[in-house]
């Protein structure tokens, strides 16, 4: 699953069982509550960063075993699983394992998409002198001396290949990549919401390949960066977790302290950790209908609590049902979503001191599926080169980006819309500033582009001058974050390889801002490698200088983490 839109503190919403059983049976143990086992099917998807199909990926839930196909599509056809739910876990080489929670009913299949994050190059150090390295996004690991050992715990004194990954938590990406979902349960079993501050993920490997560990006794220190638009509100302590495959969910495991703009941590093993803060929950739940009285399946569901900016998320199963953790006693909204962006249901909710159970939605419409097939061959236009790039497929309310290399392009689009929005197709060049014309296409039916060459000048942009080089991302994005009081407005530059990210929390229309502005540079993988950035006023000025209605442009200036820092911009405001 994947969060819908805001660069925020996050809280998801995790797919329960709270229906009726089915092949229902139990095991008792003398010590702990009875286990409930079901017999469901799952199926779902693998995909990497870029939203690509991942082939040939394991998949497990239990003991249950397959491997992905070859559009990284996988079922799993009425398995034994546990009543309250299961992770479904996926792995492949190259790729930090991933993990995605999955909810079961009486009647229904579940379906999840697990997101898996390349592991990129590993920083090495030598495991009887230890060492200290920064990772991506400024989080710093200091693995001491002789603190490494094999997974048998024999121990192991050559040189450790370190994978490590800082999770953004403001990220529009982090709900996709995470493991499970953000649930834990307090000491008497109660469920618990978690908000995450920040995550990292950490694999140790010898030069062999030979899987290694943290050593029984012996700590990993992590200094994690807390972004700016979180800082404010970080506590001073948070509740260390760590993602337990077996408990299937986050258990707590000590404490981090925030020192500056980061929080210090002691990790005691490989996997994923956590900032969290916890607050109770309920489960919600629900079924969803079409207009013809029809499932309205795999349709995302999202919640909002309106006292504050957290959100949570998840996804209707085969028969339009859901049930998930929201805050316990707080103002909701519900809003379903299909897979174009269109909101196509909302309504305000709750608050509610105890489970419930919403009377049955029924949409206006009936959301159908759509499967279109786009190929083409790109060229610049004065070179006649063959380059890399991107393209951009728009339609309202979402810009799908797919990175190619030497010019072609093979796309699978699958939507789940209500209409078949009108798609307009760009390619674009990562190492001219040139893009193709606009193609639009508007039926179901698959569409060869042909030779496109890069001759048109970028309409819109987010260029980029970091201590005298520059950057630039092209298409463009900009969205209001609709569930706050203020007038927070976010601007996007968007590229095959990361994106630039504007946050204005207070925007005023044109002028001067040296407050409440926030900016940030991502990466994906592949390339482009962005410097990365972290700022925010007062270390930098943004001034708004045209807001027609259509495009917003203006300027930054300042210091960040990289150097001195100018940009200028101007963000397609127009869907």
């Amino acid at each position: 699953m994947k969060k819908i839109i805001f660069p925020s503190i996050l809280l998801f919403l995790a797919l329960f069982s709270c229906r009726k059983e089915i092949n229902e049976f139990t095991i008792t143990d003398n010590e702990a509550p009875p286990v409930v086992l079901i017999k469901n099917s799952i199926r779902g998807k693998v995909v990497d960063e870029e939203g690509f199909p991942v082939s040939n990926a394991e998949v497990s839930v239990g003991s249950a075993l397959l491997t992905t196909d070859g559009d990284g599509n996988f079922f799993f056809e009425q398995i034994e699983v546990k009543k309250s739910g299961a992770i479904v876990k996926a792995e492949t080489d190259g790729f930090f394992s991933g993990s995605s929670h999955s909810n079961f009913n009486a009647d229904g299949s579940s379906f999840v998409e697990i997101r898996l994050m390349k592991k990129g190059t590993p920083n090495t150090v030598e495991s009887v002198d230890g060492g200290t390295f920064t990772s991506n996004g400024g989080m710093e690991i200091t693995i001491p001396a002789g603190a490494i050992t094999t997974k048998t715990g024999s121990a192991f004194t050559g040189a450790v290949q370190v994978y490590s990954r800082w999770l953004d938590p403001s990220s529009a990406d982090v709900a996709g990549i995470m493991p499970g979902a953000l649930t834990a349960s307090d000491k008497d079993g109660n469920p618990l919401a978690l908000a995450t501050y920040g995550m990292v993920a950490m694999e140790l490997e010898a030069e062999n390949g030979l899987p290694l560990e943290v050593a029984p006794g012996s700590e990993v220190a992590v200094k994690m960066p807390i972004p700016s638009s979180l800082l404010a509100n970080a506590p001073d302590e948070i509740p260390l977790w760590y993602f337990d495959l077996e408990e299937e969910q986050w258990l707590q495991s000590g404490t981090c302290t925030k020192v500056g703009s980061y929080y210090h941590c002691n990790i005691t093993s490989t996997g994923y950790w956590n900032c969290d803060v916890a607050v109770p929950a309920i489960c919600l739940s629900g079924q969803v209908f079409n207009s013809d009285s029809t499932f309205a399946c795999y349709m995302k569901v999202v919640v909002e609590d309106l006292t504050d900016n957290f959100i949570y998320w998840g996804y209707t199963d085969s028969i339009g049902y859901f049930c998930g953790s929201v805050p316990q006693a707080a103002l909701l909204r519900l809003s379903i979503i299909d897979h174009c962006d269109s909101v196509i249901y909302t309504a305000d909710i709750g608050p509610y001191s105890q489970d419930f159970q919403l009377d049955d939605i029924y949409l206006d419409d009936v959301v159908q599926a759509f499967f279109v097939n786009i190929t083409g061959t790109v060229m610049h236009c004065v070179t006649n080169d063959v380059p890399s790039g991107h393209v951009a497929i728009r339609y309202p309310g979402k810009i799908r980006i797919y990175p190619f290399e030497a010019g072609g392009f093979d796309i699978d689009l699958a939507l789940k819309c209500v209409d078949f929005p009108e798609l307009k197709i760009r390619a674009y060049s990562s190492s001219q500033q040139f893009a193709t014309e606009v193609i639009n296409h508007n039926d179901m039916s698959d569409i060869d582009l042909g030779l496109l060459q890069t001759c048109d000048t970028l309409s819109d942009y987010f260029n980029l001058n970091v201590d005298g080089v520059d950057f630039w991302t092209s298409p463009t994005r900009y969205f209001f974050k609709n569930n706050t009081t203020t007038n927070w407005l976010v601007l996007e530059g968007l590229s095959g390889g990361g994106k630039f990210i504007l946050d204005i929390r207070d925007y005023q229309g044109l002028g001067t801002y040296t407050a409440n502005v926030f900016f940030k540079t991502e990466n994906d993988v592949p390339l482009p490698d962005y410097p990365l950035l972290n700022t925010s006023s007062p270390d930098i000025v943004l001034v708004i200088t045209d807001d027609d209605g259509e495009y917003i442009s203006g300027n930054i200036s300042g210091t960040g983490g990289a150097g001195n820092i100018s940009a200028d911009f101007k963000i397609r405001r127009a869907p």
